[in-house]
């Protein structure tokens, strides 16, 4: 397949892992803050006749903050996706002996990025502003406070299955391969 992708996984699943979950978190954020001032502007009036501004806001801008309620699983649900792919990626990729040392490094490289990136999110989970808005992601959050333990789990965990299924590639239906 010469997929040669599973070196800079680890890298991409931190870097859509944070905004996912950033722009799911904006969401919901912008979404409460959009009804909340309609209704600051204008409950209490009629337009049109008697139609109520309280319920047709009610009808609708609630119904968005409903469906917005989905992201808290959806954000999840895609993170684990991710996470499966990376495992199916390094049972996918053909590699040589020689590539475990890079793997390794990238790992490494990627536990240091991820600390970082934790940190990061912790700092913009915290903003008095937006504060409220995260704390429905309980999986989210709790893959991004512990993401350098994620990532080394992950990085280890697909190096096993990608140096692991190397040896059974070699020798398929009595032909060696090279």
């Amino acid at each position: 397949m010469n997929n040669k992708g599973a070196l800079s996984d680890l890298f991409i699943f931190m870097i859509l892992a944070f905004a996912i979950l950033f722009i799911c978190g904006i969401f919901i954020f912008i979404g409460g803050r959009a009804t909340s001032e309609v209704h600051a502007k204008l409950d209490g009036t009629n337009y049109a006749g008697n139609e109520n501004v309280t319920q047709i806001i009610n009808q609708t801008f609630d119904k968005v903050n409903q469906a917005y309620q989905s992201l808290y699983w959806i954000s999840i649900m895609l993170i684990v996706g991710m996470i499966i792919s990376i495992f199916i990626g390094s049972y996918l990729v053909t590699t040589k002996p020689v590539f475990f040392i890079p793997y390794a490094l990238i790992t490494i490289i990627a536990i240091i990025v991820a600390v970082v990136m934790s940190n990061a999110y912790e700092q913009v989970i915290q903003t008095p502003l937006i504060a409220g808005s995260f704390t429905g992601f309980t999986g989210g959050n709790f893959i991004m406070a512990n993401l350098p333990i994620w990532i080394a789990v992950i990085g280890i965990v697909g190096a096993i299955i990608m140096f692991v299924r190397m040896g059974s590639r070699e020798n398929v239906g009595g032909t060696i391969y090279g």
